[in-house]
């Protein structure tokens, strides 16, 4: 990541008109709920791709990836754009828990975008133009931002090509299955206004998308996903496809981000609790094995580390090092290795991380807007499927 291109705004001061809110809303529930119908359709069939259609380009984990076919987009009428790239279909399962999985994707500001970035790898550049929709206490994992992002694009350091950048919702929530299941979804859709012109040194893209993760096991995900990167211009068609693909299978790496948060968020917590009553005196033992901690110039295997959310000590072999991401107030992210003792990472990765979210937002100086500008009541699909934003 190149520090500084996450940004306030690259564009002149968006003014985003109530009439336009509402026709956001509207454009995100449409999509949630045409893509629910092909999610339930896919369900329904036991799950099966239909290979005659797709043909599979890549897979990570248990995930696979597939392209659309060029003859039967073409019989079907699925091409997104002139420019003849193919749907992309992504669907099996990945570890972690659902509550996880919303808490990696959802960024509200552009905070939480740079720190999910940092996890990720998913943007090289972005700014939160206007939000929406904003997580509240009831629903802490529903949002709809207007968003830019830039992502870099192979070999354009040498001026043969230009990065590709992006105007679009992004939208996040829970909806529910026609056979009553829970499902999290993530949906980016590109949209247009007057104040968000091209940029130099950039192409404008356009870009579908939208995830649907359902819990299949105690710490197994379902993940189905589809959509289009269309980066336009005179890319290479052999570019383009793989780093669709590859654009899909960082969903991997979102249960790993919300269990990252929630440390981050703890870790937060024990410093102010610490700073109102001082830090606990714990005694020279290992909080795991309780072993003695050695003092011995070069008793390396029992060094004097602690664990940073309940101060106890850890030794070598018992101490859990994790690299966190954190941002300045002046935006910056700085990346540092944390020790934990193995007690407190099973409890703090056990919590639930919508209580955490919440917990965050009552905890936050900066506060959360709970005004009804912001939040909305629900509107049930045909399967009385609960759609994040308002009714029509």
């Amino acid at each position: 990541m190149v520090k500084g291109r996450f940004i306030m705004n690259p564009f002149p001061e968006m003014q985003i008109s109530p009439n336009d809110r509402l026709q956001l809303q509207d454009l995100a529930n449409g999509i949630i709920m045409t893509n629910l119908d092909n999610y339930n359709t896919f369900v329904s069939g036991k799950r099966k791709v239909d290979t005659r259609r797709w043909k599979q380009i890549k897979e990570r984990e248990k995930l696979v990836v597939y392209a659309e076919r060029p003859e039967s987009a073409h019989s079907a009428g699925t091409e997104p754009s002139g420019s003849g790239l193919p749907m992309i279909l992504c669907v099996g399962t990945i570890e972690g828990k659902l509550e996880d999985i919303m808490y990696g994707v959802i960024s509200e500001d552009l905070e939480t975008m740079r720190v999910k970035a940092s996890y990720v790898d998913d943007v090289s550049g972005a700014a939160v133009l206007d939000p929406i929709v904003l997580p509240t206490l009831e629903d802490p994992f529903q949002s709809l931002i207007v968003k830019w992002m830039e992502l870099d694009i192979p070999f354009a350091s040498t001026s043969l090509v230009k990065n590709r950048d992006y105007v679009y919702i992004e939208g996040t929530g829970f909806v529910t299955s026609q056979t009553g299941e829970r499902l999290g979804y993530h949906l980016l859709h590109s949209v247009s206004f007057p104040q968000t012109h091209e940029l130099p040194n950039r192409i404008r893209g356009n870009v579908s998308i939208i995830g649907f993760w359902r819990q299949a096991g105690p710490n197994i995900t379902e993940m189905y996903a589809t959509g289009i990167f269309d980066p336009c211009g005179d890319m290479i068609r052999m570019l383009v496809v793989p780093g669709m693909a590859t654009a899909f299978l960082s969903s991997v790496k979102y249960a790993y981000c919300g269990q990252m948060r929630k440390l981050s968020f703890m870790l937060d917590k024990a410093y102010a609790d610490s700073k109102a009553h001082g830090a606990p005196n714990k005694k020279n033992v290992c909080v795991t094995c309780s072993a003695p901690i050695g003092r011995r110039l070069g008793d390396f295997s029992k060094s004097n580390s602690s664990c940073k959310l309940c101060f106890g000590h850890v030794c070598h072999v018992c101490k859990v090092v994790q690299k966190l991401s954190f941002v300045d107030p002046d935006l910056l992210l700085s990346k540092r290795k944390v020790t934990f003792c193995t007690g407190c990472m099973s409890r703090v990765t056990s919590m639930s991380s919508m209580d955490c979210a919440r917990a965050k937002m009552l905890s936050s100086k900066k506060g959360v807007d709970y005004s009804s500008a912001h939040t909305s009541s629900t509107v049930s699909g045909d399967y009385g499927s609960e759609i994040s934003y308002r009714s029509n």
